[in-house]
């Protein structure tokens, strides 16, 4: 899938002005996601605020800028262009991309094979070692496992392209899996000196 985050600022006068401002723009572009088949599940708003803004002087101006930053989750890459498009019509210049990035839409099942996998490894490598000390593997007595992935993959795009020339190439996403697992042995009792 596509994470995306859009940015919309407005200016204004007043809090409430700039509110509202903002939320008109954000309210245009969530209709545009839900109209698109974005799911409600996969909008979430990320930051929101207002900030005074400042001359070159560095003094307080009587303007303000508010924001308003929603992540989107795009599960059709082929719609991802698109979608901007139709958001980027609704917002216009007030709708910025702060980032794209790529994701496994649902990682659980590539992480339950990566886990299974790390264990036969595991259990490969403690039945080498149990041989070269003249024993066999016995029951698990402990085991801890360390899981990463997938990493977001983040996608570069100029911040003046147009919507239109976005394409995402999905490429290759790894998932892993460590796990450290203990095995008492069965076999002959060294004897200690």
């Amino acid at each position: 899938m596509v994470n995306l985050e859009l940015r919309v600022t407005r200016e204004g006068e007043s809090v409430s002005a700039t509110l509202r401002e903002v939320d008109a723009v954000v309210s245009a572009v969530r209709a545009v996601l839900a109209d698109s088949g974005v799911a409600e599940r996969d909008v979430t708003t990320t930051s929101s605020g207002i900030h005074h803004r400042y001359d070159d002087r560095g003094q307080v101006t009587s303007r303000l800028t508010g924001f308003h930053t929603l992540r989107v989750g795009i599960r059709d890459l082929d719609r991802v262009s698109v979608i901007l498009d139709r958001a980027v019509e609704a917002a216009g210049d007030a709708l910025l991309i702060d980032g794209i990035a790529l994701a496994i839409a649902d990682p659980t099942p590539l992480l339950a094979t990566a886990r299974e996998r790390a264990f036969e490894d595991a259990r490969a490598r403690a039945e080498e070692y149990a041989r070269f000390a003249g024993r066999t593997l016995a029951e698990v007595v402990w085991i801890g496992d360390h899981v990463s992935g997938p990493e977001p993959r983040p996608f570069a795009a100029r911040a003046d392209a147009m919507a239109t020339s976005l394409s995402v190439a999905p490429g290759e996403s790894t998932v892993t899996a460590q796990v450290s697992v203990r095995w008492a042995w069965h076999g002959p009792e060294v004897a200690t000196p």
